[in-house]
């Protein structure tokens, strides 16, 4: 009996020092500063490269290199017919490495005419086109992605709560486009990368005062997605993708002094049926858009907490579709989910009077336009199309964005109102905005 309590302890002892071990690995991420693959372009027939200062081409395949080239040089490298062509010279090759001769960090590598800091490598694994990635130190990346992603000159506490979530991001989305070769690609789809060219002086010292710094939850990099504006308040995270994640969570927001806190946008109902069907949605003729009134206080299933549209519903003479939020604003192409909907009616600009029993004069009324109200006996959620001359749907919204995590505007605005001297205050942004997390330095 004493025997089996002895092993029964020993195994509890093991697992909780096997725990403790894994939760400081988990915290303790990187040995070093990692690097990141960034997938520039795909499938191109031809790449066009050249160097700041003195440049070598590797054949990858057998580490043979292909050929030295003073800085400045031009090289061409092209496919066809599933062949490697250097300068029209034909390589036997299915991935190439360019890299600079000489350790100069202010020199670039260019491609395309962007430049670019570390490796390039140009592949035809795939044999559908070229594939271009570029592959460098990830503090390095961050200097291109943050004046891309947010203003230099705003505020640098800002500047630097974006610099630690755009490499949190970074970090949690390593290996996303791991089927193409690379980690990240260069767009809105991961995060705006653009190359040497962009740095600024500023959002580079916003990088290098947070070195890897990285927002945590449990030990590992959080989905730190950012926006420009959440107009009032950011969303929870299910409400827009569905799946609940504890540190996106519903705040205050602080963008009042953003340009598109509110916005407008104005459409015919033919260009709403047209933009559905080139979306894949024929309903025919748009006869009505369904969707509870905006109201930020509501309980509709139709909206979030915060008002946003979780479904719409738009229906034509030959059927209707209901469709997420997100899909809506995508294909409509409107600043964010949080808007309102409703029907614009010219009223003539001039009427006929009666002159006696002969006679008729136009008189000018001007009158501005009216809101359609529908039938008498339609439910506020509908706003049925009328059919009548030059009438408009109107979308009437607020914010720019999905609406989770950082809201740059009101990052901005929260940096604002603290001293100068605070050089700190980054954190209590990113606390406000990400709830519940731990900011870390991994490397």
């Amino acid at each position: 009996m004493k025997l089996h309590k002895i092993c029964l302890l020993c195994m509890l002892l093991l697992f909780s020092n096997l725990n403790s071990i894994f939760a400081s690995s988990s915290a303790e991420l990187y040995l070093s500063e990692p690097n990141i693959r960034v997938g520039l372009w795909t499938k191109q027939s031809s790449v066009y490269i050249s160097g700041e200062a003195p440049f070598t081409l590797k054949n990858l395949d057998n580490s043979q290199v292909v050929g030295h080239y003073e800085a400045n040089a031009k090289v061409f490298v092209t496919v066809k017919d599933d062949k490697v062509m250097v300068n029209d010279k034909i390589i036997n090759l299915k991935a190439l490495e360019i890299s600079l001769q000489e350790n100069n960090v202010d020199a670039g590598i260019n491609v395309n005419k962007k430049k670019y800091r570390g490796k390039v490598t140009i592949s035809n694994v795939n044999k559908g086109g070229l594939t271009v990635i570029n592959t460098l130190p990830i503090e390095q990346y961050l200097y291109s992605i943050v004046p891309s992603e947010m203003p230099a000159s705003w505020h640098i506490e800002a500047v630097k709560s974006q610099a630690v979530a755009a490499r949190t991001f970074a970090l949690n989305n390593m290996h996303k486009h791991e089927a193409e070769g690379y980690d990240v690609c260069a767009t809105t789809h991961c995060q705006v990368y653009n190359g040497k060219t962009v740095e600024m002086d500023r959002s580079t010292k916003a990088v290098d005062d947070t070195n890897g710094l990285v927002m945590l939850y449990k030990g590992k990099p959080i989905s730190a997605v950012f926006h420009s504006s959440a107009g009032g308040r950011t969303e929870n995270c299910e409400d827009v993708w569905g799946t609940y994640l504890p540190y996106l969570r519903s705040v205050e927001d602080y963008d009042q002094g953003a340009p598109n806190y509110k916005w407008e946008k104005k459409m015919t109902p033919s260009e709403v049926q047209n933009k559905l069907q080139a979306a894949g949605y024929n309903i025919g003729t748009l006869q009505a858009i369904e969707v509870s009134p905006l109201n930020k206080d509501s309980k509709a299933d139709d909206r979030s907490s915060t008002g946003r549209i979780k479904t719409m519903c738009f229906i034509g003479d030959k059927g209707s579709i209901s469709l997420e939020g997100s899909k809506v604003r995508s294909i409509l192409g409107l600043n964010s989910t949080l808007f309102d909907v409703s029907l614009i009616v010219p009223n003539e600009k001039k009427i006929d009077v009666q002159i006696g029993m002969y006679y008729k004069k136009d008189i000018d009324v001007n009158l501005p336009p009216y809101k359609e109200k529908g039938l008498l006996n339609d439910k506020e959620n509908i706003r049925r199309i009328t059919g009548r001359t030059g009438e408009l749907v109107l979308f009437n919204g607020f914010g720019w964005g999905h609406g989770l995590g950082l809201s740059q505007w009101g990052a901005k605005a929260m940096a604002e109102k603290v001293p100068e001297t605070d050089s700190l205050y980054f954190k209590e942004i990113l606390r406000h905005y990400y709830q519940g997390i731990e900011i870390k330095k991994v490397y």
